[in-house]
């Protein structure tokens, strides 16, 4: 499997010359009075990306883009979706080819294996988590899930993860703009329960998304890390750890 780090929480993979993209996002501007500026360049991918399945844990923006499923995804290509999610899907996708799937039901396709798992979102939206299996690799991606209770039992029940993608800015929000009370609890996991949570999953190696690229002094407020807090999270907990920079590619066999 071909893996590669797209922007934020977005990541590509290959597998079986199949390319499947997994909250994808390259249109960040409708976030932008929240999110702030992007910090770094947001890399260009669309252009060049013909994806055979699209999937996305959730619909915020930054992690549903429909500008990257109308401009990547392949005629006969398939939208994969949590069932959670299919009826807003519809009514803004409805005419491309869906593959719905509750939690934990598998859909096998070109020798590769996708499946919705438990996840929670930070404001209480509907959210999932993917895991994506071919004959050599076993990924697990997060999107922004929040700490939860269910980590110890998906280590359990789904055997030899390799990657497990975790957003990792443990961001505060103030989102009372929509209607929803100030909370100082996180939005996201911090580092810690990022790296918690891919030792509960007994994943050989975290690889931390959704930091780094976004700040907001008032809407939108992470919690920053070095490269020494890495090493010494991954010291303590036990838990070995990748950084992928944006369009970086790692190739797992």
């Amino acid at each position: 499997m071909e893996i590669q780090k797209l922007n934020w929480a977005g990541i590509k993979l290959i597998s079986n010359g199949k390319t499947i993209l997994i909250d994808a996002a390259e249109d960040f501007s409708y976030y932008k009075p929240v999110l702030g500026e992007a910090v770094d360049e947001v890399i260009k991918f669309t252009d060049k990306v013909e994806a055979d399945y699209i999937l996305f844990t959730h619909m915020h923006l930054d992690h549903f883009d429909k500008s990257v499923i109308k401009k990547c995804l392949k005629k006969e290509g398939k939208l994969i979706v949590y069932s959670g999610l299919e009826s807003v899907v519809r009514k803004i996708m409805g005419d491309v080819e869906m593959v719905v799937l509750n939690l934990n039901e598998v859909f096998t396709e070109n020798n590769i294996i996708f499946k919705p798992v438990f996840a929670m979102d930070g404001v209480g939206e509907i959210q999932t988590s993917w895991i994506v299996e071919d004959l050599h690799s076993k990924i697990f991606h997060g999107g922004d899930t929040i700490w939860h209770n269910q980590f110890w039992k998906l280590g359990k029940e789904n055997e030899n993860i390799d990657y497990a993608f975790l957003p990792a800015n443990g961001v505060v929000v103030n989102f009372e703009m929509i209607g929803l009370e100030y909370s100082p609890v996180p939005a996201s996991l911090n580092l810690k329960e990022a790296f918690v949570a891919a030792h509960l999953l007994h994943a050989k190696k975290l690889v931390p998304i959704h930091y780094g690229l976004f700040t907001h002094e008032k809407f939108y407020i992470p919690q920053l890390f070095d490269q020494e807090d890495l090493q010494k999270t991954s010291k303590e907990i036990g838990q070995n750890y990748l950084i992928l920079k944006d369009g970086e590619t790692l190739m797992d066999s």
